[in-house]
């Protein structure tokens, strides 16, 4: 039988183990929702995307804005988020007289400028698009908290939406998000009747399952996977948001098309499959063979243009 002295010490033990989980898994989670690359000061304006720490090769040269880069013509908007602070973007109106319109949603590491290289083909196909910075990113508001794993953006995604209809008077609205975009994505689409097409580019399936493809993260157990994005949603106090594998059957039966790249390194096109595999009709999935990560546009711009607008037209036109 063990001492009372030794009993103490295990406990003890015990106790600073237990201290020293949640205080590794508080800091990763700490550490993740405000990254390096995070450049947040609206005041500034948009950064320069082509300096380094913040250069992203697979935007392209679209680096600008719509006019300067493409001559498409284009209006500055802002529309208050739930919380009432301002999410300001991009309106390119198409050169016809429909109602249906694209709201882009970038992800984690981007601004609105996510989507430009997308824009022609989505005017040209007579669809009028809306880009935006979501909160914390661009020149959006944000109270510095950092990124929620979609769990607060896809309140934007909404609020989006909510312009474009209510105060835009479009009548038929998608969205079409990438990586964090893309769960926003599926999260306000399963929310938001007003959604009527999602459109989801390598989205993950939960934020344990995405920490589980990161580098270090992966030799991790899935229990402290778990833990850290518990912590995550404890400090943007969004302890009731779903992820999107939990709420993507609830999207039918207005349409969803997942798309992901069999070379994705940050979310393996896997998470696309659990995702499909769990929503309701109708339903699409593209995984596109050598694709890296928001990159399908640049691997196969054409078979993109293919996919992407014939969904739109499928479901979209009025």
């Amino acid at each position: 039988m063990l001492s009372k002295r030794t009993r103490s010490i295990i406990a003890t033990l015990i106790i600073f183990v237990v201290v020293l989980i949640f205080a590794t898994a508080w800091l990763f989670a700490t550490n993740l929702v405000t990254p390096a690359y995070i450049h947040h000061t609206p005041e500034q304006g948009l950064h320069p995307r082509n300096e380094p720490p913040y250069e992203v090769p697979r935007w392209g040269s679209a680096l600008n804005n719509p006019l300067q880069d493409f001559g498409l013509a284009y209006e500055d908007v802002e529309f208050p988020a739930v919380d009432g602070s301002t999410l300001r973007g991009w309106l390119i109106p198409a050169s016809n007289n429909r109602s249906e319109a694209v709201v882009a949603v970038h992800g984690g590491e981007g601004d609105r400028r996510s989507f430009m290289r997308h824009v022609p083909m989505l005017y040209q196909a007579g669809y009028t698009v809306l880009l935006f910075d979501y909160r914390e990113h661009g020149i959006s508001d944000g109270d510095s908290r950092g990124i929620a794993f979609g769990w607060r953006a896809n309140h934007d995604v909404s609020s989006a939406v909510a312009f474009i209809k209510q105060q835009r008077s479009y009548s038929r609205v998608a969205v079409l998000g990438t990586s964090m975009g893309a769960v926003s994505a599926i999260i306000a689409g399963a929310k938001t009747p007003a959604i009527d097409v999602v459109i989801a580019e390598n989205p993950f399936a939960t934020a344990h399952d995405v920490l589980g493809d990161a580098d270090f993260f992966d030799k991790l157990p899935l229990w402290y996977r778990k833990l850290v994005a518990y912590f995550v949603r404890v400090h943007f106090d969004v302890l009731d948001e779903p992820n999107a594998i939990d709420v993507v059957n609830q999207i039918a039966p207005r349409p969803l098309l997942l798309m992901h790249g069999t070379t994705d390194q940050a979310v393996g096109f896997w998470q696309s499959e659990k995702l499909f595999d769990q929503a309701g009709h109708p339903k699409e999935i593209w995984i596109l063979e050598g694709a890296e990560h928001t990159a399908l546009f640049n691997k196969a711009p054409e078979e993109f243009q293919h996919r992407v607008v014939g969904f739109l037209d499928r479901y979209l036109r009025e």
